[in-house]
């Protein structure tokens, strides 16, 4: 089922792309990658989930976010080193490649869960889970711009930014599953309107948001 989604979503949205201007091309590009590793993050999960001896929650803690962090990161971190590693094309790639991902999962879900799915369901997915998603590739996004130019920093560097990444997605998950499921749900727009406001106030220069 999830093949069949995928095809919905991404033959319409390529036969758009010859229509597109440049840049606009390339965010619709990568969001579509970003549904890809969804696909690949979708196949290695459910193969290595049977050999894990965990429960799925733990699975869901542990292992997961390792595994869909790594996959978000290949598309962010090729465009960067092969093409172009400044931030104001980097970040919106990173945010499509993260927004990409979570629409294939929302609607996975969707199609799983129909019969108990709801409007309030939807909205939390949008606001939590997708912008969870978003977020963790753009931190990804950001720190490779930087390290970049750092080659003493490039290994270690990365290996930290996917650290954090992995943490926060990991954290995500945890809560949501928990009694502290609203926090959970709140933890990624807060973080992101906090960004916002910061930045449109410019009382905090940050390479999230900033070019």
């Amino acid at each position: 089922m999830v093949y069949i989604i995928f095809l919905c979503l991404s033959i319409p949205m390529l036969l758009m792309l010859p229509l597109l201007e440049s840049r606009s091309r390339w965010i619709v590009g990568f969001f579509l990658l970003g549904a890809v590793t969804a696909l690949a993050a979708y196949e290695i999960n459910t193969i290595v989930f049977p050999f894990s001896g965990m429960s799925a929650r733990s699975f869901t803690e542990l292992i997961l976010p390792i595994v869909e962090e790594l996959l978000k990161a290949l598309p962010v971190l090729c465009y960067a080193l092969l093409l172009d590693d400044s931030r104001k094309r980097v970040l919106p790639i990173a945010m499509a490649v993260g927004i990409g991902f979570a629409v294939l999962e929302n609607t996975a879900l969707l199609v799983e869960y129909l019969g108990s799915v709801s409007i309030a369901w939807a909205a939390g997915r949008g606001f939590s889970a997708s912008l969870m998603h978003g977020l963790c590739t753009v931190i990804i996004g950001t720190g490779i711009c930087y390290v970049k130019k750092q080659r003493k920093l490039f290994y270690t560097g990365t290996f930290g930014l996917l650290s954090i990444a992995v943490t926060m997605h990991a954290l995500f998950n945890l809560l949501i599953q928990s009694s502290f499921d609203i926090i959970g749900m709140v933890r990624p727009p807060a973080l992101y309107g906090l960004l916002y406001v910061l930045r449109s106030r410019k009382k905090l220069k940050l390479p999230f948001l900033s070019y």
